[in-house]
């Protein structure tokens, strides 16, 4: 089998940790026939895999040796974000319509692996859905709401059931490597990562938010500023009653992709700590083994997006989820994290109830600790006996 990877994945350190994750275990299970379409070539770990430069239109239209690695491959893996769901913008659909099609003309196989998907709510959203689905091989959803969507928007894929691919084996691999600049400096104080996106009503337009940034964020600014104003609150009730160190982290690589990027959010929140040196806002680049190390490195992590959570779990660090979509919930309920949930329209009403549900964490921090490092090591182990699975199936159908 000739695996390719062509999905677009800029800066964003999240859905490159998961690739990571993906590309790690194809690594274990001895597949050494691996190319990957990469922005920058520290996207992916150093395997041995061949690197293909991102074509235009997001890779829609490769160049010439893109266009050379799609045609001798066998199998698309479709992996790590750009989830199939109609709330931020039909464009999405559209564009997943669009070149899985392509994939499929020139006679690749499609294989969606612990990919997420919905909501869906719009009857041209579940035409432009069930369409792409029918394009797919396999399917592993990464939670029970995905795996549902899936089985009643199409029969087409083989689907399982499975989580995200962050929590595959291998990332403890990078960790040796990881400078240890980006460690905090540990004493006797606790120090708890904080995470915040820009967040705004969703519509179903087709126009998506990159091309109409003014407009989206427009609409976003009066959560954003009631928002920001709740984890100041968090953050200062964090210095006052536990004298911990905050790290306000982003999801985003700086400069890759500034409209995406968390730092100007952040450092909104870092302006009202502006002479307190014990809240710190990193803005610097960092490799992903770096990144690991540097979610490895906290006590807590509390975080909008969910892969700054979902990183943090992954090396056994208690997260909290403040979760403003059905998938963050959907995904750490499954985890088995359910009690690590916050609402975002909860917290805007009740701003106490984020500091409730860290200080609930930080006076267990020992048995949730090591309940986190249990739970997680189980589904690293599950999910890699999943893809195994998924591969060997294949073999058999063949």
């Amino acid at each position: 089998m000739k695996f390719v990877l062509p999905r677009v994945i800029k800066g964003n350190r999240g859905d490159i940790a998961s690739r990571w994750g993906l590309l790690r275990s194809l690594k274990l299970l001895g597949y050494e026939e691996v190319t990957v379409f990469t922005h920058l070539p520290g996207d992916i770990p150093d395997l041995s895999y061949e690197r293909r430069s991102i074509g235009k239109l997001r890779n829609l239209l490769p160049n010439k040796e893109g266009w050379q690695t799609l045609k001798q491959s066998d199998i698309v893996l479709w992996a790590a974000g750009l989830d199939l769901q109609d709330d931020s913008s039909l464009a999405k659909l559209i564009y997943l319509w669009l070149v899985f099609h392509v994939y499929r003309l020139i006679g690749l196989r499609i294989w969606c692996l612990f990919q997420g998907a919905g909501p869906i709510t719009t009857t041209l959203g579940k035409k432009l859905a069930s369409s792409v689905l029918g394009c797919v091989e396999v399917f592993a959803a990464r939670d029970p709401g995905t795996y549902k969507l899936v089985s009643s928007l199409s029969s087409k894929p083989r689907l399982y059931l499975g989580q995200d691919a962050i929590f595959l084996p291998g990332l403890e691999l990078d960790l040796a490597n990881a400078s240890s600049e980006v460690q905090a400096t540990k004493d006797q104080r606790l120090v708890i990562g904080v995470n915040v996106r820009q967040w705004f009503h969703f519509t179903a337009s087709l126009i998506p938010y990159e091309f109409s940034k003014q407009k989206y964020r427009e609409r976003s600014l009066d959560k954003m500023e009631r928002l920001i104003e709740v984890f100041r609150e968090l953050i200062m009730n964090l210095r006052q009653h536990y004298n911990a160190r905050i790290i306000l982290l982003s999801a985003y690589q700086p400069g890759v992709m500034p409209w995406e990027d968390d730092l100007p959010w952040l450092a909104m929140i870092k302006q009202k700590f502006a002479d307190d040196p014990e809240v710190i806002l990193p803005d610097e680049s960092l490799t992903i083994p770096q990144y690991f190390q540097q979610m490895k490195s906290l006590d807590l992590m509390i975080g909008m997006r969910l892969h700054s959570s979902l990183t943090a779990l992954r090396f056994g660090v208690p997260a909290i989820n403040v979760s403003y979509t059905l998938k963050g919930g959907d995904i750490y309920r499954h985890l088995g994290f359910e009690g690590n949930i916050v609402e975002l329209e909860e917290v805007l009403e009740n701003p106490h109830k984020l500091f409730s549900a860290a200080a609930r964490l930080i006076e267990n921090l020992e048995d949730q600790r090591l309940l986190a490092k249990q739970k997680v090591s189980k589904v690293i182990d599950d999910n890699f006996a999943l893809l195994s699975s998924i591969i060997g199936d294949s073999h058999r159908a063949e």
